[in-house]
């Protein structure tokens, strides 16, 4: 590591301390714990909930957002299949569904003779990911509808 190397890890260090003092998180001190504070903190869980205005936006059901979600369906499916660790499958596959959702492999597939049996294979994976996309988006858009509902 060079003397430049060494000097951004400090200034690193030195920025990270200065937050945590600034912040009060660093040491444990009697100030923190004033019985002002126990007071606060009874009277806040007395009061009654509010909703915190959390909402997700919903998306149409178009094409175009099926396509978009199956790439998400199939990085999903990579980080639950355990093989690479999982986070490299899941990128693998996420760039393999965007071929298929945009029809790049499929077109590839056609114009190359040795692939040309192929072309069922990707079709049906083409489908798969289109079905995983729009059942995702349709899950999501409920989740987005019912936390609209409760924040209202």
């Amino acid at each position: 590591m060079g003397s430049a190397g060494r000097l951004l890890l400090a200034l690193v260090a030195f920025a990270t301390v200065a937050v945590l003092l600034e912040h009060g998180r660093a040491f444990a001190t009697a100030a923190s714990r004033t019985p002002q504070l126990r007071k606060s903190k009874v009277a806040m869980s007395a009061e009654p909930a509010k909703s915190g205005g959390f909402s997700l936006p919903a998306f149409e059901e178009t094409d175009d957002n099926k396509s978009s979600a199956s790439i998400v369906f199939w990085f999903i499916l990579g980080l639950v299949f355990p093989v690479l660790h999982s986070f490299n499958l899941g990128l693998i596959l996420a760039a393999f569904g965007w071929g298929l959702s945009t029809g790049g492999i499929l077109s590839f597939v056609n114009k190359s003779e040795t692939f040309k049996p192929a072309s069922e294979v990707v079709t049906g994976a083409t489908d798969l990911g289109m079905k995983g996309g729009e059942y995702g988006l349709k899950a999501y858009n409920f989740v987005a509808n019912k936390t609209k509902e409760l924040s209202a």
